[in-house]
């Protein structure tokens, strides 16, 4: 989707707002689970489609729509902490747009498609789960100031967590991947070739 003077064309915003629209969703697609330290910790579908949106718009543009998606879903389902929905557009724009940048750029493309999609996933994922993680640690020890004990513990079950949830994003992302393209090329949504 390439525009010459840097602008977002109609298709493109469509597009972005079809893929936030899909994370929106995708995000409330959960299983919920109690997690030993007293708390829920839930599985969802929305990160495989804000790593799907940066492989199909590219870095910047698929950043924006997970992000954006992500930020959406947390004013509706999660209420008021405008602070908090900030940090998720963040970090899930930095999802989308390292799997995107990856994929963009063809960094392991030699390895062949499937692969590549998986790859670009994977640290699109690790970037989103150590901005997460960076994110929850500065809450939980120096604004709230726990414990350290207590920091690392929690630390510990939202990172297995958030693997699992990565594990699930990878492997969803391949199939959407598979899935959607054709439909998008079809529809002519889709032409620049990806």
């Amino acid at each position: 989707m390439k525009n010459e003077n840097n602008k977002w064309s109609t298709r493109e915003l469509a597009l972005i707002g079809l893929m936030a629209a899909l994370v929106f969703v995708g995000s409330k697609i959960e299983i919920r689970f109690p997690t030993p330290l007293g708390g829920v910790t839930r599985f969802h579908l929305g990160n495989g489609i804000c790593i799907i949106s940066g492989l199909i718009l590219g870095a910047t543009k698929g950043g924006f729509a997970a992000g954006f998606g992500s930020f959406l879903f947390d004013i509706v389902f999660w209420g008021g902490n405008p602070v908090g929905w900030c940090i998720t557009f963040i970090t899930k724009f930095i999802m989308a747009f390292i799997a995107g940048l990856c994929y963009e750029k063809r960094i392991f493309m030699h390895f062949g498609k499937i692969p590549a999609i998986v790859l670009s996933g994977v640290i699109g994922e690790l970037g989103y789960i150590a901005a997460y993680l960076t994110k929850e640690f500065v809450t939980f020890r120096i604004i709230l100031e726990n414990e350290m004990p207590a920091v690392k513990l929690m630390l510990i079950q939202k990172g297995i967590s958030s693997l699992v949830n990565a594990v699930i994003a990878v492997i969803l992302s391949v199939v959407l991947m598979i899935v959607l393209v054709p439909i998008l090329k079809k529809s002519g949504l889709l032409y620049d070739g990806k």
